[in-house]
């Protein structure tokens, strides 16, 4: 998800006195921004615990409670923070370091976390379901290698599940006819798309200036998600393969939070602004779909780093350790086993149990694959 550390960094004490503007609470790196990221990532796993333990329909988000899950809300808040954060990497990097930082933060992850689901915990549940693991690995269409090889890969569009594994044995199998290894994943091929067109916008700026260049881009996604909403089949047909409405809106939020890059220096940090885009955030949001999942998703982009300024004190001690990524990839599989094997009947033992399993599986995610990779290949 999105806005990640590019490389591992000691923390940053904060500053004496509170950062004035945007620009001077980016250029503190403030470890509190690390804590708004594992709390949007614990809110995808606490969304999530509805459909996958069996206890009704997700909750909805604060913002735009009719029309966007809690688990929506957090995905927006990733793209929109991911969007201020690696939209001002882009403008500030050659093309090559940029994209090198952004393979070595998501891809290693990734495809560890697609074997881990596919192969490993798919199996786990295999042999749950049919008493042994005969028959689980093939090269055939529905088995983990083929899974594995066409996620690598990041298609908008792969099958989700694994030899129907988890179809029959857990709530949300049998409430949606489907197999679904890691429901969570579908968010990162669009993720990827972002941060082309924000290279892309960002290799722009460096020739046509910055604000003039994001402006433009941002207003031609806006007017682009528009013509989808009012005339989604000949839009459709117009852009053809290049996009479709669902990378649009991304893209759209993404680049809120790289508009709010360029102007950081003339945004206060608890000025109007911040204000405003709360205060427009949630009308929109309660308006209709079309707003809530542009306008008030957005916003967040100026709304969550004032928040994330309350938190530098418990970033501090994170000590520059990023689990979100991690509790992102695991938890929906591990919440998947956890509904199998019958852990929980409550929501709050479903969500007790999933906390402390998908912490683990994230810690040695960041330790064992994230950081390293990080170290490696980001800087190079």
């Amino acid at each position: 998800m999105a806005g990640r550390t590019d490389v591992h960094r000691d923390p940053v004490p904060a500053p004496s006195t509170a950062p004035a503007t945007f620009a001077s609470y980016l250029d503190a790196r403030s470890p509190g921004l690390d804590v708004i990221r594992v709390l949007l990532a614990v809110a995808v796993l606490v969304s999530h615990t509805w459909p996958l333990g069996g206890f009704g329909t997700e909750p909805g988000s604060p913002i735009a409670p009719g029309f966007l899950t809690l688990g929506g809300f957090a995905v927006a808040g990733f793209f929109a923070l991911s969007g201020l954060l690696v939209g001002r990497s882009a403008l500030t990097r050659t093309p090559a370091q940029f994209t090198r930082a952004r393979l070595a933060r998501i891809v290693p992850g990734y495809w560890v976390a697609l074997a881990v689901s596919g192969i490993a915990l798919a199996g786990i549940g295999y042999i749950h379901e049919r008493g042994g693991i005969g028959g689980f690995v093939s090269l055939e269409p529905n088995g983990p290698i083929m899974y594995v090889l066409r996620a690598a890969l990041f298609p908008v569009d792969f099958q989700h599940g694994v030899r129907d594994v988890f179809l029959s044995s857990t709530p949300f199998g049998r409430s949606t006819g489907s197999s679904f290894i890691n429901g969570s994943l579908w968010t990162l091929p669009y993720e990827i798309r972002c941060y082309l067109v924000v290279g892309i916008v960002g290799a722009l700026a460096k020739t046509l200036g910055a604000r003039r260049t994001v402006t433009i881009a941002w207003a031609a996604t806006l007017i682009i998600g528009v013509l989808y909403q009012r005339a989604g089949g000949t839009t459709a047909f117009v852009l053809g393969p290049l996009t479709d409405p669902q990378l649009v809106t991304f893209v759209f939020v993404f680049l809120c939070g790289m508009l709010t890059a360029v102007w950081a220096d003339r945004i206060r940090l608890w000025g109007p602004v911040p204000a405003a885009a709360l205060l427009i955030a949630l009308v929109a949001g309660r308006h209709s779909l079309f707003t809530a999942e542009y306008i008030a998703a957005g916003a967040l982009a100026l709304v969550l780093p004032p928040l994330a300024s309350l938190l530098g004190g418990v970033g501090a001690q994170l000590r520059g350790i990023d689990l979100s990524y991690g509790l992102y990839l695991y938890a929906w599989p591990i919440q998947q086993l956890i509904a199998m094997f019958g852990l929980a009947q409550r929501p709050s033992t479903f969500i007790a149990w999933s906390l402390v399993l998908t912490t683990i599986a994230a810690a040695l995610s960041w330790f064992g694959v994230e950081r390293p990779a990080m170290r490696r290949w980001g800087r190079r």
